[in-house]
């Protein structure tokens, strides 16, 4: 009797870990699934910015801006993109003092831990100073200086191609034309923050250094502070800044633009 007892209760607790076993199975493969599914999510923000004013002066602004990307198979890709638009004056008489839009497409390839190779495509176009089209392309090299869950510091550099067209002719370093291209020197970094729960920060600067061509210098710089309000929205600080080392006589060297907005998490 005492046998049959003992090898009832033996084959009881085998079935009752056989079950725990598959239930853990169970339980693990949906989390692994969905912790494989957020990995190969896009992941970023968009944010717009709004203002207007009416009396004495009156302007209208409005920008969005969106920053996502996704990683996969030892790869990164990124993509940026900008609407910037804004006017003064009376409706009679109103002069339009941004109008722009760009996109940026860059992917990183991992050659180790340490080293990566990068490609990257870049679109402008600019109204105000009747800029057609800028398509900036790159190929290079980067290094991981600080790769840590809460802080990273890249930086990179290769060679670009950059193209300007105008709408009509321009004097630019001497030179008269309706289109100017160079090959350059692209030198920059790229860093990120998570200095809290709630509060984080991105800079990015680019400089394209020319080597022939126009001889035409162009550098970018892009830095935003974010802090969280809820899940899913969050106030942001944004800063961008465009140097350009030859310009046209009615232009600016700088085109700065100090932004204000809400912005809206994209993934999970």
């Amino acid at each position: 009797m005492n046998r049959h007892v003992m090898a009832a209760l033996g084959l009881a607790l085998g079935t009752a870990a056989c079950s725990a076993q598959a239930q853990q199975q169970a339980t693990a493969q949906p989390q692994a699934v969905a912790e494989h599914d957020r990995e190969l999510a896009w992941v970023g923000r968009m944010t717009a910015s709004l203002s207007a004013t009416s009396g004495n002066s009156r302007s209208r602004a409005a920008q969005v801006d969106v920053d996502v990307s996704r990683r996969k198979d030892g790869g990164k890709t990124t993509l940026t993109a900008l609407v910037s638009e804004s006017q003064s004056g009376a409706k009679s008489d109103r002069e339009t003092t941004a109008g722009k839009w760009g996109g940026t497409a860059q992917h990183d390839r991992d050659i180790d831990p340490e080293y990566f190779a990068f490609a990257r495509m870049g679109l402008e176009h600019d109204r105000v100073i009747e800029l057609k089209v800028r398509t900036q392309a790159a190929l290079g090299l980067g290094r991981h200086l600080i790769n840590e869950p809460d802080r990273t510091l890249d930086v990179f550099a290769g060679l670009g191609r950059t193209v300007s067209r105008y709408r009509e002719e321009k004097t630019i370093g001497g030179e008269t034309d309706s289109r100017f291209a160079s090959n350059s020197l692209l030198i920059g970094n790229e860093y990120t923050a998570q200095f809290t729960p709630t509060v984080s920060f991105k800079q990015r600067l680019e400089g394209y250094l020319s080597i022939d061509g126009d001889r035409n210098h162009l550098f970018k710089l892009s830095a935003a502070l974010n802090v969280d309000m809820t899940r899913t929205l969050a106030l942001t600080i944004a800063l961008t800044d465009t140097y350009t080392s030859r310009v046209a006589a009615d232009q600016k060297r700088n085109d700065m633009a100090l932004t204000t907005g809400l912005s809206v998490k994209i993934g999970p």
